[in-house]
């Protein structure tokens, strides 16, 4: 008789349209076949639908051009769309992949540098978070959908410290440094401070077993899911010519204060980073 009134609705809503089978998978890789192989392999053996259910693409950065076949037959193998270019840098190449991904179709992509291979082992991190929870691949998907992250990050735990801490508050502006951490405005003259501003997180969560922060989580170039909307406003809306890590770790941590970019973190650190085949540190580039 149209008196229906609804009293209450479903915590979990979908906050937006986006697809989780238009998925993407971009790699980053130099100098090294054998480093690119063993992430496959990694990702094969931790949950086959980073391959599977995604489409791939390998942003070939090598400027030892002997590698370029073996990379070429990998690619093949595995069914990615081999982009050569350049040495464009670590960043010059993570942006490169922002504006690929921009004139895609896909809703979602993933982010990994060709050394930051998926965790094979039972345990827990430096910090004691799992390594492994079974598909890990739909149920991140399902978060950042779910909570309408703007990207989502996939590692607690990092090479040189951890999301504990706010490493923002190295790469600030000083006046923004004064205005966020007003206990704690001055860097220290040399090297990290042991005290350094701890990471504010708003709320921790989970979803299917899998638990998850939101919050002031920083950026860096570590394994990641992104949106679409989230990639314009991380790389696309502003830019620079020759972009730094710690200069996207600045602005994003801005717009997050202002409510304008929504990040999330899980809480566990299912990869590890692991350079097995080095170069010469001369041919390092960032953009």
């Amino acid at each position: 008789n149209d008196t229906l009134k609804v009293k209450s609705e479903s915590s979990i809503k979908e906050q937006n349209n986006l697809d989780i089978n238009k998925v993407g998978l971009y790699v980053i890789t130099f100098n090294s076949p054998k480093q690119f192989k063993t992430l496959i392999n990694s990702m094969l053996e931790y949950d086959k639908d980073y391959i599977l259910k995604t489409k791939k693409f390998l942003l070939d950065n090598s400027s030892d051009l002997s590698t370029t076949e073996e990379y070429s037959v990998i690619c093949e193998e595995f069914g990615f769309e081999h982009i050569k270019k350049d040495n464009l840098g670590i960043c010059g190449g993570r942006q490169f992949i922002a504006e690929h991904f921009d004139k895609t179709e896909l809703d979602f992509y993933l982010f990994f540098e060709d050394d930051m291979f998926f965790y094979q082992k039972d345990g827990v991190c430096k910090n004691g978070f799992n390594r492994y929870v079974s598909n890990l691949y739909s149920k991140t998907l399902q978060i950042v959908k779910k909570e309408n992250f703007d990207f989502l990050k996939l590692n607690y735990s990092e090479f040189y410290g951890d999301n504990g801490t706010q490493w923002s508050w190295y790469n600030v502006p000083q006046t923004l440094r004064e205005k966020f951490w007003p206990e704690k405005p001055k860097l220290p003259e040399q090297g990290l401070d042991p005290n350094a501003p701890r990471t504010k997180y708003s709320s921790v969560n989970s979803y299917q077993g899998v638990p998850y922060v939101k919050g002031e989580i920083y950026y860096c170039n570590w394994p990641q899911i992104v949106t679409k909307d989230g990639n314009r406003k991380m790389f696309l809306d502003t830019t620079w010519a020759h972009p730094f890590e710690q200069t996207w770790m600045s602005h994003m941590y801005q717009l997050t204060n202002k409510g304008e970019l929504n990040p999330g973190l899980l809480l566990m650190t299912p990869t590890e980073h692991d350079r097995f085949e080095h170069y010469d540190r001369r041919l390092r580039k960032e953009s």
